[in-house]
């Protein structure tokens, strides 16, 4: 008995002695360069993360007012209400693992990640004009973005649907009659300092299109395949996609570049 009683304080004292440590010994700034040396094992050293107001909390437990994200030096996203959770559930299989919430681009933000680098995060409605990422392309885009984030080891996959793609006409000049695509679906992934642009649609008034190719050390290097079709385009959009010809009713369009 005297056994089981030593066993039951050290059990019961464990955890206690963690939150204690988590709560008095691990200062907020630790953390931070813990983050960033992460990043920095991971290759990705073109991506910087700048948290605001954070403050730990119980059981393991951190918040935060928001978590912005820059890329190249330039803001790209940015999460606020950021609250993280210890997830007990991943003790039985000796996993430390968080659960994640917050709010990103007027929308929602879910998921978990796993110690040491290990997660899924799921983004609901979040709205493309509120993504400095997107804005700093030169795009005057309007829509609502849900997509699943898986992330394992080094690299990031996104899949992802716009079902409501609103375009300015004047957004990027070099895509011809861009604003008339409303939809958009795909995946792309993200590794060390290359965004691949696996497998992206676009479905709209007068055809659809393939986006193919990536974006290296912030330089594009890309191709839109482009298939409208027969009867709805204007004798100017006919004249301007000419030149990017390969076969009757099927263009490709160069986009390099640097992201502006």
């Amino acid at each position: 008995m005297k056994i089981l009683r030593v066993s039951l304080i050290i059990l019961v004292s464990i955890p206690i002695f963690i939150i204690l440590i988590w709560l008095f010994a691990v200062p907020e700034s630790l953390i931070k360069e813990q983050i960033d040396n992460a990043l920095a094992r991971s290759g990705n050293d073109n991506l910087r993360i700048i948290f605001d107001g954070m403050s730990k909390g119980p059981l393991l437990s951190l918040n935060a007012d928001s978590i912005n994200m820059e890329i190249d030096g330039k803001p790209a996203v940015a999460v606020t209400g950021f609250k993280c959770n210890f997830a007990p559930q991943y003790l039985a299989a000796r996993e430390l693992g968080f659960l994640i919430k917050g709010d990103i681009a007027n929308g929602n933000l879910e998921g978990y990640f796993k110690l040491p680098v290990d997660g899924k995060i799921h983004i609901e409605r979040a709205k493309l004009n509120s993504i400095p990422y997107l804005t700093n392309m030169g795009l005057d885009i309007n829509g609502s973005l849900s997509s699943d984030i898986t992330i394992q080891d080094e690299s990031v996959t996104v899949e992802f649907e716009i079902p409501d793609l609103d375009i300015a006409e004047s957004a990027l000049s070099v895509i011809p009659f861009l604003n008339t695509f409303h939809k958009i679906q795909g995946a792309l992934s993200i590794k060390n300092n290359i965004i691949t642009f696996d497998s992206v649609s676009l479905e709209g008034d007068k055809g659809y299109a393939r986006l193919k190719g990536r974006i290296k050390n912030g330089y594009m290097n890309m191709a839109l395949e482009v298939m409208p079709e027969a009867g709805k385009l204007t004798s100017l959009e006919k004249m301007i996609i000419g030149k990017y010809i390969v076969s009757p009713g099927y263009y490709v369009v160069p986009i390099k570049g640097p992201v502006m």
